[in-house]
């Protein structure tokens, strides 16, 4: 047993780095690059923004669904020290449990985060198609629906979580982040492609119907089309879209690619572009900066 360990060691540094089948030197170096920025970005506009809407003191329910998405933001910033000192030190040190709870926190702060995007775009398009008169929604509404999204996304993803992420990877007491032989299981695809043809669809459906009502509000109000908050809340939807798009999408659409031909070609490279689309869903965390610096107000 001890000749075991000794013989394991360097492979898990060394060989790990060499292996097609993990995240090679270049492609540890270029995700803590992207995790750092979200870090120092993610937290201060979390804490700036969340300074802001407590001095305001709204209790609007598109604030409060805001809220919402600080607090996952948040939750993404505190695990992101863990990813990072795998990176660095080149060896998982804090259980295989633990791995499997951080790995999959990146993906619990995308979705919860689409959700409540979409949460907030949807209710703005309501009220302007007059289906949600603005005057009956209260705070204690936005607050229902905000513990609803929440229970009902931690059961599927605990069911998820506990049947499934990682249950199919052989546990490693020193590497961390690889579930690429999950793929091999038609339980996990299908999972995979559900959420992508959901998130597709819902992006490019809700994206047309965003363009029109942004162009009718151009015509109706111009000229001074910008001192009216009504296409100014249509332009913070429009900017969420941009977000899920720029952030969201890039993963998405590379994984239906992944999943088709990575058993067929196992190379570090196509490892490297799979991490980076998931690294990149947490630069949304920068989105509060974008609020913060002006770009959307």
């Amino acid at each position: 047993m001890e000749i075991y360990n000794i013989t394991i060691q360097p492979s898990v540094s060394n060989g790990a780095a060499e292996s097609p089948a993990h995240c090679d030197d270049h492609c540890r170096k270029v995700l803590a690059t992207l995790y750092s920025i979200v870090l120092l970005g993610g937290t201060a506009g979390t804490i700036i923004m969340s300074r802001v809407l407590l001095q305001r003191n709204s209790q609007s329910i598109i604030t409060i669904l805001i809220a919402n998405i600080i607090v996952l933001h948040s939750i993404l910033l505190v695990s992101l020290p863990f990813r990072l000192s795998y990176y660095f030190l080149l060896e998982w040190k804090f259980g295989w449990f633990t791995c499997r709870v951080i790995s999959s926190i990146v993906y619990i702060h995308m979705y919860f985060t689409f959700v409540f995007y979409v949460t907030i775009i949807v209710l703005r398009l309501l009220i302007y198609f007059k289906k949600l008169p603005l005057q009956e929604l209260q705070k204690f509404h936005a607050i229902a629906l905000s513990v609803a999204i929440w229970l009902m996304g931690m059961l599927i993803f605990s069911l998820i979580f506990l049947f499934q992420y990682g249950t199919h990877t052989d546990p490693s007491q020193h590497l961390c982040f690889q579930f690429y032989e999950e793929l091999r299981h038609t339980s996990v695809v299908v999972i995979n492609y559900c959420m992508i043809s959901i998130i597709m669809v819902t992006v490019l459906v809700l994206s047309v119907i965003q363009l029109v009502v942004i162009m009718q509000l151009t015509k109706r109000l111009r000229p001074g089309v910008f001192t009216h908050q009504e296409f100014r809340a249509h332009i913070n939807s429009f900017f969420f879209l941009v977000v899920i798009v720029v952030c969201f999408l890039p993963h998405h659409a590379f994984r239906v690619f992944f999943i088709q031909v990575y058993f067929q070609n196992e190379t570090s490279k196509l490892l490297l572009y799979n991490e980076v689309c998931v690294a990149l869903t947490t630069v949304c965390c920068l989105d509060m900066l974008c609020f913060i610096g002006g770009l959307v107000h």
